[in-house]
């Protein structure tokens, strides 16, 4: 299937970048997309999701926040067709067309991340198989941004430089810059738009006055006047002065910096590449060459070698030992006071005797052992119940008040030998790095008288070559240095390249403007024309639908579809509303592509079955089979109206559905079936992640 001239785009296919794996869909058929494309499956498998990822790549402002896709996916790439407008030369066949203005097929993807800043895009040329090799263009997804990705899919659309009144039956009232997200009701129906009775966003007055007008731009109605196509020509012909204005520039610069013309460029840049190769070849040669002419002296460099790594182990062993050197020593000193503190504690006892009697003063007995005992002292027989004290102690080392024996000698002499042990092995540590150093020393003399002799044996091979090298090492450098000059100047050329097409195709988009603005003025359509048409296609598919006792189906002002006398929203039944909701997007699709208006081309609608599937009726078993077989019965001309529509009237337009299970009369147009058991593949759209 191939776009028709005129503007507007097509889905070709979304690739979501994850971490395990990348994730796709593919709308397409070889080379050409499908114009019916079915997503179809069990639920809970990830078929509105697709949807959900299309729309924010197309600027929605919220990905979809399951927690297997967050889990899994880091960015999404859309891929999509468009028929962009350009200058036709003077040897191209053309119309009547004073304007000379054409179209040529070209395929963008683009890029958006859903981690980090979603506020940048990358636009690439090119699709999902074949990228072209040019930098991407970086745009924002707010629309109010100079270079934002609203504006890139207006231009596709032919729908750049409008604005909207912010109060449209005023006429003095402010304006704002038309977004593609105020055309996203005319290609989206959500399931739940469905049948929450918001169709036409009647509970939301702002919303509601920019759909109306957006539904009137795309079909070229103005009933006060043409204000608004003629805004648009001035603003398309402000951006094409920007755009001169920028490329002369940018061509000065390009002539002040010397840079040549492509066919010289591209000699330069061959030319560098020769000298590059060349030099490369000589630098191997001259390696290969000094290889074979010092090969005599392997001996000398293995026994190099091999003492310059001996001497490294050495060395190591010295590091080691000097630092348990530094370890031991506070250790050694710690040890050092431990025997000073034992010897003075040794000496106070015998200098300074803590009880002097030694002889009973009444008998002239020797006393024994003084202590504390219940209370009272054992000499003087007095209460001395605060007494607990070290100096109570008896020279043969006994608390008075603990009865622990603390032997000062046998203390000291155990500090004296463990500290003389630690002494020995200090001095053996010691000489151990003595002699490491010195065989580190002698190999690093050996290793340097080694390394001379390498040296001079290698010398008379090795310094012609020297030179020869040096030149090649240059002339490769030159040549990188060349190489590099040459792709920055190519980058410049490729610059003014990519800015003289933009200037193009903002030239064809100002032409196409001036036709529109011409055709508006010439023929003066007012809405109420668009208002019968629109009704009367509403009628129309509402009965190709088989819609129940159908009389008065409209369309009216407020775009509010009516039926049988009653507003959508009052007619009581989930399933009615459901019929009348897709009739109502069907009918401004339909219409606005067959009269090669600007709508972008394309309609995604989710669930066109809900509530047509009859679910815990009253009533017999033979009444609920009836309703069961009504409501198949509409769901298959729902299906038949599309597939003949799009196969006459509506060649070259493009609907992707996400459905369930669709009658078997368009199983040849389902592109994926996902089964929801992971022992039939394929399980869902994130295919790897588990299963509940």
């Amino acid at each position: 299937m191939t776009i028709p001239l005129g503007p507007g785009l097509r889905i070709r296919g979304l690739r979501l970048l994850g971490y395990r794996k990348d994730y796709e869909i593919r709308f397409t058929e070889g080379d050409e997309w499908n114009s019916l494309s079915l997503i179809t499956g069990e639920i809970s498998t990830g078929k509105t999701t697709i949807l959900e990822f299309i729309d924010y790549c197309l600027g929605g402002s919220n990905f979809p926040q399951h927690p297997e896709v967050v889990d899994s996916v880091r960015a999404a790439q859309l891929s999509v067709e468009a028929s962009v407008p350009v200058q036709l030369g003077q040897d191209d066949e053309v119309g009547p067309d004073a304007a000379r203005l054409g179209y040529v097929r070209r395929r963008f993807l683009i890029q958006r991340s859903i981690e980090g800043s979603t506020r940048d895009v990358l636009i690439f040329s090119g699709d999902l198989d074949a990228l072209e090799q040019v930098a991407p263009t970086v745009v924002s997804s707010d629309s109010s941004a100079t270079d934002s990705l609203s504006k890139f899919l207006l231009q596709l659309c032919g729908l750049d430089g409008i604005r909207l009144r912010v109060a449209p039956t005023r006429s003095d009232s402010a304006t704002h810059q038309l977004s593609f997200r105020d055309s996203a009701p005319l290609w989206y129906l959500t399931n739940t738009r469905l049948d929450n009775k918001n169709l036409v966003f009647e509970h939301t007055p702002h919303k509601a006055n920019k759909l109306r007008q957006v539904v009137d731009v795309i079909f070229d109605v103005f009933d006060e006047d043409r204000a608004v196509l003629a805004g648009q020509v001035a603003e398309l012909q402000e951006q094409l002065r920007g755009e001169r204005k920028g490329i002369d520039a940018l061509r000065r610069f390009i002539r002040e910096q010397g840079v040549p013309g492509p066919i010289e460029l591209e000699d330069m840049r061959g030319a560098a590449q020769s000298r590059r190769t060349q030099a490369l070849l000589q630098l191997s040669s001259v390696d290969d060459q000094a290889r074979e002419q010092t090969a005599f002296a392997e001996e000398a460099r293995r026994a190099y070698l091999e003492k310059v790594e001996q001497a490294r182990e050495v060395a190591g062993k010295v590091r080691e030992r000097e630092t348990l050197l530094r370890r031991l020593a506070p250790l050694r000193a710690q040890y050092a006071d431990d025997l000073k503190k034992l010897t003075m504690l040794k000496e106070a006892k015998r200098l300074f005797d803590p009880l002097g009697v030694t002889v009973c003063p009444a008998c002239a007995s020797q006393l024994g052992d003084v202590s504390v005992v219940n209370g009272r002292c054992t000499l003087c027989r007095a209460a001395v119940p605060h007494l607990e004290h070290e100096a109570l102690a008896t020279s043969n080392g006994t608390s008075a008040g603990s009865g622990e024996i603390f032997d000062v000698s046998k203390e000291l002499s155990s500090t004296k030998r463990r500290l003389n042990e630690l002494n020995d092995y200090i001095s053996s540590v010691d000489s151990e790095t003595k002699d490491a150093r010195s065989e580190s020393s002698a190999l690093d003399t050996q290793s340097a008288e080694l390394r001379a002799r390498f040296d001079a044996l290698t010398r008379e091979a090795v310094t012609p070559l020297l030179a020869v090298r040096e030149a090649a090492v240059r002339a490769v450098t030159d040549a990188e240095l060349a190489l590099d000059q040459c792709s920055g100047q190519y980058r410049m050329l490729e610059s003014v390249e990519k800015h003289e097409r933009e200037v193009e195709s903002l030239a064809a988009r100002l032409s196409e403007a001036r036709r529109r603005a011409s055709e508006a003025e010439a023929a003066r359509r007012d809405r109420s024309d668009m208002l019968s048409k629109l009704s009367t296609r509403f009628h129309t598919i509402l009965q190709s639908f088989g819609y129940p006792k159908l009389t008065e189906a409209e369309i009216n002002s407020q775009l509010i579809p009516w039926v049988r006398g009653v507003r959508y929203d009052r007619v009581g039944s989930s399933g009615a509303t459901t019929l009348i909701s897709l009739a109502w997007e069907l009918a401004i699709f339909e219409l606005a592509y067959e009269e090669k208006r600007r709508h972008p081309g394309f309609l995604m609608i989710d669930s066109p079955q809900k509530n047509l599937a009859p679910e815990g009726l009253a009533g017999t078993t033979e009444e609920q089979e009836n309703s069961e077989v009504a409501a198949e019965a509409i769901v298959r001309r729902i299906y038949r109206h599309l597939k003949d529509w799009l196969s006459g009237e509506g060649v070259g337009a493009q609907i992707i559905i996400i459905d369930n299970v669709p009658p078997p009369s368009v199983e040849s147009s389902v592109v994926v079936k996902y089964s929801g058991s992971t022992s039939e593949p394929p399980y869902g759209l994130i295919d790897d992640a588990s299963a509940p």
